[in-house]
């Protein structure tokens, strides 16, 4: 007997001939040498008014290393690789392994943030596994389970990338680090919506995103009570009560928080995996602050 579908009807409304032709492009940044032909200008720039020794490798290099290091390539066969782009007079040099693993750990890795100004955010945290230095942390932490990085994204439903992200060694409050990048992103740029599941339920943040006009779209808790000391929270209570969750979520757009971060997320693990293998703190924060910087480079890259 023939299974029918539950739920509503699905219809794909993606492309998926381009889509295909975006994710194939990805696979040519990982060799598009274009980037390094302003070598010469770049390092003019980099060292105009520099103290001490000049660079002598520009950043589209060290950045195009800092991808393929994120696709856990070791700085040592980076060195190798270079060397032979160099030897077929791809590049004009080639960088050593520690000169490539100093400047990779020192990059600023910043996201472009979308054109616009008027953002729709969500916020999400999940957890990135240590691999060599799962003991360390637990020894220097305490007893408690330290094998995780937590990464704390504020992520765009429109363009499916991330906005801004936080890593942290100890795993902290979600709802902590979201106010916080919130309140940065609030001095460049002007939010018309902010979203999260139940953890980002809080009083406080519902009343300052009111007070600086931004839609919530927050789930309430289940057992919200009204009043709260919120109006806007308790409207959304007295909405889901009335409705139901399930229309609710569909009429304030709360289904967008899934390719905003659970979509970031799972593409993020599945192209450079969910390890850490850093073994020093600062390198294990730059490997999780690389996947991330890195999946919106080949991403961008893709769709151009």
């Amino acid at each position: 007997m023939a299974k029918t579908r539950w739920g509503d009807s699905y219809f794909d409304k993606r492309d998926w001939k381009t889509y295909t032709e975006q994710l194939v492009k990805r696979g040519e940044f990982f060799l598009d040498l274009d980037v390094i032909e302003s070598w010469e200008e770049e390092l003019y720039r980099m060292n105009l008014g520099k103290i001490g020794a000049p660079y002598q490798f520009p950043n589209s290099l060290i950045e195009l290393q800092a991808v393929w290091h994120a696709k856990r390539i070791p700085c040592r066969m980076i060195e190798g690789m270079t060397r032979r782009l160099a030897e077929f007079g791809k590049v004009p040099n080639y960088n050593d392994y520690t000169t490539a693993n100093r400047r990779i750990n020192k990059l600023a890795c910043q996201l472009v943030v979308p054109t616009g100004n008027n953002l729709t955010l969500f916020s999400d945290g999940t957890g990135l596994q240590v691999v060599e230095s799962g003991e360390y942390l637990r020894e220097k932490y305490g007893k408690k389970n330290r094998r995780w990085v937590q990464v704390v994204i504020l992520g765009d439903p429109e363009t499916k990338e991330p906005v801004s992200f936080e890593v942290n060694l100890i795993q902290g409050s979600e709802l902590d680090s979201a106010k916080r990048q919130l309140a940065e992103l609030k001095l460049k740029k002007n939010i018309s919506y902010f979203g999260g599941d139940g953890t980002y339920d809080e009083i406080a943040l519902w009343n300052w995103l009111v007070y600086n006009r931004i839609e919530p779209i927050i789930k309430p808790d289940r057992n919200a009570i009204v009043p709260s000391g919120s109006r806007e929270r308790d409207k959304n209570v007295k909405e889901r009560n009335d409705l139901g969750y399930d229309l609710w979520a569909r009429e304030h757009g709360y289904g967008d928080r899934w390719p905003a971060t659970e979509g970031i997320f799972s593409a993020v693990k599945r192209i450079f995996g969910e390890q850490i293998h850093a073994i020093s703190e600062r390198g294990i924060i730059q490997e999780a602050k690389i996947k991330f910087w890195a999946y919106q480079r080949i991403k961008r890259y893709g769709e151009a």
